[in-house]
């Protein structure tokens, strides 16, 4: 779910994106199946809760890279304008970085808040793992481009990829693209240069050692909370037992 808090600079030049009016309406996604059709919404409706109290405040303070793993996915932080009240808002979304970009999707298809957004205004702020990086926001059509890419961020983003509604790290590039029919892909281009990948960044080992320490001083942790429980019980009880009888 977005985040708003209220600006004082004014808006960054914005560009509408409006299709013309000849333009034929995206055919709609395939339909998911079987237990997917009730799994994918209710865990669209806790990952809403769950950035908005959890990755958003997080990613604001630096800390996505300590959440980043091949298994839980890498997220980075959007920062868009809101296109009627002017409040910035922030939406953390799984992402990939190929062909010098940042590439994310609008898993809620065309009407997603934060594409109508980018739509109006495609200026936007990015926060990456180690880095923050001004960004020009446009939906990618090409086909050639979506085959190329989406395939490869439905593999990128961890367990949520299953979302899509298959297992993409089984299912071909041509079923990953049947079920992404629909939901738009969208290009994020650093104005300052190509983008390159980074250790925390899908790909990278950074998280191999990131997560180790976590483990180590998580394990720590529990140990002495152990020994520290362990010794008060004994101090009880040697004061119950010296008392007389």
């Amino acid at each position: 779910m977005d985040t708003a808090t209220p600006v004082s600079a004014p808006p960054a030049p914005s560009l509408t994106h409006a299709p013309p009016a000849s333009t034929p309406a995206a055919p709609a996604p395939e339909p998911l199946e079987g237990a997917m059709a009730a799994v994918v919404p209710a865990v669209n409706r806790a990952l809403k809760s769950l950035n908005r109290w959890f990755m958003v405040p997080l990613l604001r303070l630096g800390l996505g890279e300590w959440l980043a793993t091949p298994f839980g996915g890498y997220i980075l932080l959007l920062r868009v304008r809101g296109r009627n009240s002017g409040l910035v808002r922030d939406t953390p979304l799984s992402y990939c970085i190929a062909e010098g970009s940042a590439w994310v999707m609008a898993g809620f298809g065309p009407q997603t808040a934060w594409l109508r957004n980018v739509q109006a205004d495609p200026a936007v702020d990015v926060w990456l793992p180690g880095r923050v990086l001004r960004c020009r926001a446009e939906e990618e059509t090409d086909s050639a481009v979506r085959a190329r890419i989406a395939p490869l961020l439905a593999r990128s983003i961890g367990v949520p990829g299953a979302m899509v509604g298959c297992n993409p790290w089984t299912a071909s590039d041509e079923r990953i693209l049947g079920l992404l029919t629909g939901i738009p892909l969208v290009r994020l281009t650093p104005l300052d240069g190509p983008l390159a990948a980074g250790p925390d960044d899908p790909g990278g080992r950074a998280w191999i050692w990131r997560q180790g320490l976590v483990a180590g001083v998580t394990g720590w942790l529990l140990w002495a909370g152990a020994r520290a429980r362990r010794g008060a019980g004994g101090r009880v009880a040697g004061r119950v037992a010296g008392r007389p009888r």
